[in-house]
């Protein structure tokens, strides 16, 4: 009788487990914060597969295009009209909610400094950002980005116009309410303190900027403001998590098969999310934390 009754007991736990893991992951939002869709590459195909492995929302971010050259202020709007129709065909595609950041990626500023000189490149970045603002104000978009400065080192005066810009930029997210999605070098504290410093001149909430591709720095004392956002990846989670559970997870899918394997693929957000959510490296996390890293940049 003991032992029937310890199998009971044992199916019961076994049934409550299982119950508990598939609520969690049935009802959780899992959200990307930073993807890239091409329609001439994967596009629908990729956000099809990030929804079948659970995803529920994504942050559509804008990205050059080879096809839509910058050459002048101009140009953007061209190229923001084909990040919208991409959010448009996964929409009519799919039941994801789907958001967009719209901005001058920063390193075409190198390339418009070299062919049009330093004040027509600001120039045009500026238009830039007025075009991703109108876009935002209409409703098509919700943030500014990826924007910022180049990831890998330049210049002191191209450092100084590209925060410049991103200045400008948070200026007309102040007015407009909205987040800006940063591009820059991997954050240190030093630098988390300086995006929240040029937010701060520009009147903007440091919990309206968002930093992608961002290293696993999470205490408020390091991220002064700032939010984080990091790759899927279980290491960096798990240091993630023992700073605080402020942070957003993103995949930066480049959809570019010249350069495979560069980044995570679309379905990895989803996926590992609910793996680590069945695991216990999120529900043994602190409160608050699968809340936390599933809410958009809105």
């Amino acid at each position: 009788m003991r032992s029937e009754s310890r199998g009971r007991e044992g199916l019961s736990r076994r049934r409550a487990t299982s119950r508990r893991a598939v609520w969690t992951t049935a009802r959780t939002p899992i959200f990307d914060n930073h993807i890239h869709l091409r329609a001439e590459f994967q596009g629908v195909t990729a956000a099809k597969a990030f929804e079948q492995a659970g995803g529920t929302a994504m942050l559509l971010t804008h990205t050059p295009y080879d096809d839509v050259p910058i050459r002048r202020g101009d140009d953007f709007g061209m190229a923001y009209d084909k990040t919208l129709a991409m959010a448009d065909a996964v929409r009519s595609t799919t039941s994801l909610q789907v958001f967009v950041a719209l901005g001058p990626y920063p390193v075409e500023f190198l390339a418009l400094r070299e062919a049009i000189g330093p004040q027509p490149a600001m120039e045009a970045m500026r238009e830039g950002i007025d075009e991703a603002a109108r876009h935002i104000a209409e409703g098509r978009a919700i943030a500014f980005g990826e924007i910022g400065r180049p990831h890998f080192p330049v210049t002191a005066d191209a450092i100084s116009a590209c925060n410049d810009v991103l200045e400008y930029a948070m200026q007309s997210a102040k007015e407009l309410g909205c987040a800006v999605v940063l591009h820059t070098e991997d954050p240190t504290p030093q630098t988390f303190a300086e995006f929240a410093e040029i937010a701060s001149r520009a009147g903007l909430a440091a919990d309206r900027i968002v930093k992608h591709h961002s290293t696993p720095l999470t205490r408020p004392e390091d991220t002064h403001g700032v939010v984080p956002s990091i790759l899927a990846k279980e290491d960096l989670v798990k240091t993630a998590l023992r700073g605080g559970p402020r942070f957003l997870l993103e995949t930066d899918y480049i959809d570019d098969p010249r350069r495979p394997g560069a980044v995570l693929g679309p379905a990895t957000v989803p996926r590992k999310t609910r793996a680590w959510l069945e695991s216990g490296v999120l529900i043994g996390s602190p409160r608050g934390a699968v809340h936390e890293i599933s809410t958009s940049v809105t």
